[in-house]
């Protein structure tokens, strides 16, 4: 059933992930748990918030109070409910409304605690959109509960939830249901065969449909018109069967009177029935003739014996109609037993054929009409549910799945997998909300369908990725389907007075080139939608061979990038910065460089990039930090030159919540003055202006020199660039490889601009005489480059340092 309370838990489990922030603290408020949903909201990854504190979301959090707190309310009252304000990684707030319950030993003592948290931040638009979507599943269990017997098994066949209407008929309450089998209803009327039939079929995944006699409490027998559907998991294994019956023992009990009385005139007997009950016979040209028809269905649906043996616009059937039930009613008068079903006006019913014959000759036939409306609707929005996405309507991953995989049995024709994903989605759910999001879904799955053929497919994996299958694998054609997609759903979104922009990236797959299995072609379109998004989104790319040999590349430098450290492959190289002016020595850049065990030397270019995208720059970064520290620390110790020490940090490592206690504990553990310390950030890092201001202010208060690298190639607002306290630019190579007159004219505005706010210039990649006497003549303040010295191993440069003069 739709809503279960608490008897099924893997369903109340899922509930909770998708719909709830679920978290687990120690008894020390150590987080040890959180869940997919929480690292959303919070914006921060699994292994940032892990053996963190609460204070981790809240700066004035303090975990000694909140523990005291907590265990005062939970042992008075069971459990602790508040409403939170957090601070998420990005700096915006949110509020939840947390139930933080305790799970506690053999003695009672709290070992843990679980939070369960809702986000309320927008609490009107979520009110609104939970009170419609429970209106929808009271109304649909409602309707199921009213017309059907409803049960929910698990895959092993116990019984996990029943509704009110199974009880009734059984004669069983709840609670003597649950946690049995239908072994308990059983009425030893079906044979062994007919129980494994029905277990083979639910197995495999399949809707089985059959009648079964049922024996309820008291001893009474009724029989079930039962329909099981299977849910499947991702991998399509059964994890859990939902039944629906309808009540048939009127209509059993019906053809069992019928069978004694077919020499009897039985229309008292059957009039009151519930159901229609008829006979026909042939006449002597060979049309049928029906003979009885009594039932109070016949009185809803205005049918009469005189109707149907109306020839021609008297009949109330069409001609197509009539052809249909005469293949049936003939089949049957040749001594065939028939069962089907039949749709008349807005009815559905179900239609049993019974020949009766005497000596082998069939007198007449009996038959029986049940009307299945109810059962029938329940059954398309049951089926609807398991093979839909609720959102947007279109296939699920269960249905796509199982569409793709019957393309590739029948083999032809080929077809293409477009993989699609939205760019910048996220920023669209956090800034807009998700009321937005849906909306924007919604209507992408809406032009998607637009876009496609009538024997093309579109689905929605989940969250903002579609799919689509498409019947074609020319080249040309499927360019040109992809580039019409991008065009489509990169025209703006009208909401009310909201105009939203987004962009799709599609990867492409083709069948049977570029694999012949469903999971193969998805992992190749997921690996082509990888490369484009690498290639400035809002573009598509098919898979070719050397994209797989990349990927596989990437993940297996991966996996050794994350034995680097522990295995001491990593090492630094320092490269000298000199004074245009004197030509002194002022500083040194640390640069990171790998040397695998068995590979050699990695460039930078390629592990730099895996580490930024996997999140190992952080532990690599901080290593950096640390060790460039210690070894200017060193040189000061042995007396030679004291130069400052420039360090590059990822834009990962700037947003820590952390960051800045987290660079003062290295120098104070190395001992280096934060005067020695320049850090370097990327001009696209102070985008976010109030949080760089921030950071770069307190860095300067504590004597650390901060200067933005690669300048002239982000996007920064210059208008800010005044506010921050920076102490260098850093001129990009890039400008001085190709002294055009564009890039001189880059290169003096940018010197131009620092002189006027009192910052100093580096010029890096300097290699030429000449890029060095074009910078002289601009006054530029320091250089470092291939020119003065490639970068040095630290005992190379331990004996440059110590051939320059002291000051």
């Amino acid at each position: 059933m739709v809503l279960r309370e608490t008897h099924n838990l893997h369903s109340m489990t899922q509930l909770l992930d998708e719909t709830f922030c679920v978290s687990m603290i120690d008894k020390d408020g150590r987080i040890i748990y959180v869940n997919e949903r929480f690292c959303e909201t919070s914006k921060y990854a699994e292994y940032e918030l892990l053996h963190q504190t609460y204070g981790v979301l809240n700066p004035a959090y303090c975990n000694e109070s909140f523990l005291t707190a907590l265990q005062l309310v939970v042992d008075s009252h069971g459990l602790w409910q508040e409403q939170v304000r957090s601070i998420a990684k990005d700096g915006t707030p949110y509020w939840v409304l947390a139930t933080v319950v305790p799970v506690r030993d053999d003695s009672g003592q709290p070992t843990h605690y679980i939070s369960v948290d809702i986000d309320i931040t927008a609490e009107q638009l979520t009110t609104e959109r939970y009170t419609r979507t429970l209106q929808v599943l009271h109304n649909l269990e409602s309707a199921l509960d009213h017309a059907s017997v409803i049960a929910v098994t698990d895959a092993a066949g116990v019984i996990q939830y029943v509704n009110p209407k199974f009880c009734e008929l059984s004669k069983y309450s709840e609670d003597e249901l649950l946690g049995k089998t239908h072994r308990i209803i059983n009425s030893g009327f079906h044979p062994q065969a007919f129980f494994e039939d029905m277990w083979s079929t639910i197995r495999r995944g399949e809707i089985w449909r059959g009648e079964v006699k049922n024996r309820a409490k008291d001893g009474s027998f009724y029989w079930m018109n039962t329909t099981i559907v299977p849910f499947t998991d991702a991998e399509g294994k059964p994890f859990e069967f939902i039944s629906i019956r309808t009540d048939i023992t009127a209509r059993i009990e019906a053809e069992q009177a019928l069978e004694s009385a077919l020499k009897n005139d039985f229309r008292t007997t059957v009039k009151n029935l519930q159901n229609a009950i008829f006979k026909y016979e042939q006449d002597a040209l060979g049309r049928i003739e029906i003979t009885l028809l009594e039932g109070k269905m016949c009185e809803k649906i205005g049918l009469t014996s005189a109707r149907l043996n109306a020839r021609g616009d008297g009949n109330p059937f069409t001609p197509s109609e009539r052809a249909y039930l005469r293949a049936y009613l003939y089949a049957a008068l040749d001594g065939e037993p028939c069962q089907f079903e039949f749709a008349y006006s807005d009815r559905t019913v179900i239609i049993y054929l019974s020949p009766v014959l005497e000596n082998g000759t069939v007198l007449e036939v009996v038959g029986t009409c049940v009307d299945i409306t109810d059962r029938k609707k329940a059954e398309k929005q049951v089926e609807h549910m398991a093979y839909y996405d609720a959102l947007t309507g279109l296939a699920n991953r269960r249905l796509f799945k199982s569409e793709v995989t019957q393309a590739i049995e029948r083999r032809k024709p080929h077809f293409s997998l477009l993989y699609l994903d939205l760019d910048r989605f996220k920023n669209i759910n956090d800034s807009l909300g998700h009321y937005i999001g849906d909306k924007v879904l919604k209507a992408v799955a809406e032009r998607l369908e637009k876009c496609l053929g009538p024997d093309d497919l579109a689905g929605r994996l989940g969250g903002d990725e579609f799919v689509i299958m498409l019947k074609e694998t020319a080249m040309d054609r499927v360019n040109s389907a992809a580039l019409r997609i991008i065009e489509e759903i990169s025209a703006p979104f009208s909401f009310d007075s909201l105009e939203v922009y987004i962009t799709p990236s599609i990867g492409v797959s083709r069948f049977p080139a570029d694999g012949e299995d469903y999971d193969t072609l998805m992992r190749n379109a997921d690996t082509a939608l990888f490369v484009a998004k690498e290639h400035g989104k809002c573009t598509h790319r098919f898979f070719t061979e050397e994209m797989n040999n990349d990927m596989i590349e990437k993940t297996l430098l991966e996996m050794d990038l994350r034995q680097a450290l522990s295995r001491n492959e990593l090492s630094l190289h320092y490269q000298p910065q000199y004074d245009m002016k004197t030509g002194r020595m002022t500083g040194v850049e640390a640069l990171a460089r790998w040397t695998h065990t068995k590979k050699g030397p990695i460039s930078p270019g390629q592990f730099i990039p895996i580490a930024e995208e996997s999140g190992l720059i952080l532990p690599i970064g901080a290593w950096v930090m640390e060790t460039a520290c210690r070894q200017a620390k060193q040189w000061q110790d042995e007396g030679l030159l004291a130069v400052r020490m420039s360090v590059n940090v990822s834009i990962r490592q700037f947003k820590q919540p952390t960051f800045v206690n987290d660079v003062l504990h290295i120098l104070k553990k190395t001992g280096l003055e934060p005067r020695f310390l320049n850090i370097e950030i990327t001009e696209s890092m102070t985008t976010d202006v109030l949080y760089s201001q921030k950071i770069l202010q307190r860095l300067h208060e504590e004597g650390i020199h901060v200067s933005i690298d690669d300048f002239g190639t982000g996007y920064s607002s210059l208008s800010y660039l005044s506010t921050f306290p920076i102490t260098h630019l850093k001129i990009d190579q890039v400008f001085l490889k190709d002294l055009s007159s564009s890039n001189t004219a880059i290169i003096k505005t940018i010197i131009e601009l620092a002189k006027n706010l009192d910052i100093d210039v580096i010029a890096e990649g300097v290699e030429t005489d000449a890029q060095a006497s074009f910078l002289s003549t601009l006054r530029c303040d320091e250089v470092q480059g291939f020119l003065y010295s490639r970068p040095l191993t630290p005992e190379a440069l331990t004996e440059l340092l110590a051939a320059t003069e002291h000051v």
